[in-house]
């Protein structure tokens, strides 16, 4: 008999040894790095109790109890830990988590380390003979019943978080996960069960006897469905690290699964994920709701902090649409970022760097998409041409520098002085646009006789130097009620005309010019 036990308990102290290195060696992930240190600890305590039943020496199988507490008393929590990672109720274990769970193996282990101090975790030792081998008897002590405590808490524990986990569905479960899972979890509360009602009786651990078929029934989940070679690595990998918020949907638009990054973009909004259906969740979020709710990919903003933030949503149907069991992938990207690079490349390419205003190719585009909505509309459209007069002297007399700070202003002034929604750009070196919307020819001659008014009084301190500058302005109507005028360039040329004119005129004034004077 001793030797088949003892055969047994090699057996298993191998095989939680080579899973405590193998996963070791290959994850990185909380999930892998607890199922390490379990399967390690149950090997220590395995081997311990291996120790005990091969000695005859009473001495020898205190201390070899004694190693066994480098392990047992940490097992049942680990368990608790590998669940609670496994079924994704928690994504790793924060400090203060740690030091909760933790708390009582740890009292546990030096309780039992100075026990021949104080005895309050074993009053009495005592070896006995069994079925041809010695075992270890112990009378139980206060602090003893403290830790078989918890050890059931933690185990019961384990077997509520798996069995939520498979009808939450929250971690993508099938049965076969969940019953494997559940049966390892349960033989460790079964062999408790045995050692409180019979170790008095006959001092047999169990717990040593019964945990190896719990080892055996993880490796024929591990082996059989990998999950922890594929699924769990996979997961890690591609959901749970992913930088999208991805939250899986299932029939009745619940929530069966989400990742940190969806949990941290909800959580920014104050809303807190559940297994709820959707419509339940964002109750308060009437614009959000119909995003969710629909089976379309769109794009959409919400303010996070105080700041507008710009996000995809990618719809991806899971399963099959006719088993009634469909679920529906939503990945958020958060595109805020990129949007604001297009922003930026958009505006160097249609902004003229030194004015603000659009540049020539930009304005016309807007220009002759503004005469097309003109025509549809059958409302007028008027342009002005207005060039910086005696610019030249500007840049002789106070240098380029000056120039620059002249066109800046006079960018400045037509921002301010026309409409949001007529059209202003740069055409030239000291040559500026404007297309007034819906208004005729003597309606955008009083607006150009404003603007002049107002670029007149305006002055530009550069350095010590007050520079003072006036404008010439042409206007002509490219579309009025009764003549259109087909082609952009001839209105150009029509207005350029008139501000030539008025250049010969001598300067600082509006000039209209007909239709029927080109």
């Amino acid at each position: 008999m001793k030797i088949l036990l003892s055969v047994y308990l090699v057996l298993a102290v191998i095989l939680a040894q080579f899973f405590a290195a193998y996963f070791f060696s290959k994850g990185r992930t909380s999930y892998r790095r607890a199922f390490s240190a379990l399967v390690l600890c149950i090997s220590i305590y395995l081997f311990g109790y291996l120790m005990i039943i091969n000695t005859n020496n009473l001495k020898e199988m205190i201390f070899w109890n004694q190693f066994q507490y480098f392990g047992l008393p940490f097992i049942s929590v680990l368990w608790l830990t590998v669940a609670l990672l496994h079924t994704k109720t928690i994504y790793s274990m924060s400090f203060r988590l740690t030091l909760l769970l933790f708390s009582v193996p740890v009292i546990t282990f030096f309780v039992r380390l100075t026990n021949h101090w104080h005895h309050l975790f074993y009053t009495k030792w005592e070896m006995r003979q069994l079925f041809g081998y010695y075992s270890l008897y112990m009378e139980r002590g206060f602090w003893y019943y403290v830790n078989i405590s918890y050890t059931i808490l933690c185990l019961f524990l384990t077997v509520i978080t798996y069995l939520i986990g498979y009808l939450k569905n929250k971690a993508g479960y099938t049965k076969s996960h969940f019953l494997v899972f559940f049966f390892a979890s349960m033989l460790p509360l079964i062999g408790i069960g045995l050692i409180i009602f019979a170790f008095d009786e006959r001092s047999i651990d169990y717990s040593a006897l019964i945990m190896p078929v719990s080892l055996l029934v993880i490796s024929y989940g591990i082996f059989k469905y990998d999950f922890l070679e594929i699924r769990t690595l996979a997961r890690e990998t591609i959901f749970e690290n992913n930088l999208a918020g991805m939250v899986v949907l299932g029939p009745g638009k619940r929530i069966i699964d989400y990742n940190k990054a969806a949990e941290r973009f909800f959580k920014a909004l104050d809303i807190s994920l559940n297994n709820y259906p959707i419509e339940q969740i964002l109750d308060g979020e009437p614009k959000l709701l119909e995003i969710f709710e629909s089976e379309d990919s769109c794009d959409f903003s919400v303010v996070i902090n105080g700041e507008e933030r710009f996000f995809e949503i990618d719809v991806v149907p899971l399963g099959d649409q006719n088993d009634g069991k469909m679920r529906i992938l939503k990945s958020i990207i958060d595109v805020t970022e990129k949007r604001k690079i297009q922003e930026k490349l958009k505006y160097l390419a249609t902004t003229d760097s030194l004015s603000g205003l659009f540049n020539r190719a930009e304005f016309m585009n807007l220009a002759q998409k503004a005469y097309a909505l003109a025509q549809k509309n059958n409302e007028e459209l008027s342009l002005l041409i207005m060039d910086l007069d005696n610019f030249k002297t500007i840049n002789d007399s106070f240098g380029h520098g000056a120039g620059d700070a002249v066109i800046r202003e006079i960018g400045n002034i037509i921002k301010t002085s026309f409409r949001k929604t007529d059209i202003a750009g740069r055409i030239g070196g000291e040559e500026f646009a404007v297309v007034l919307k819906n208004a005729s020819l003597a309606e955008s001659k009083k607006v150009a006789e404003k603007f002049r008014e107002a670029v007149a009084r305006r002055k530009v301190i550069y350095g010590k130097q007050e520079i003072r500058f006036t404008v010439s302005i042409g206007v002509a109507a490219i579309r009025s009620h009764t003549y259109d005028i087909d082609d952009l360039e001839k209105a150009l040329k029509m207005a350029d005309d008139a501000l030539y004119k008025a250049k010969d005129m001598g300067r600082n004034r509006v000039v209209t010019l007909k239709f029927d004077a080109i």
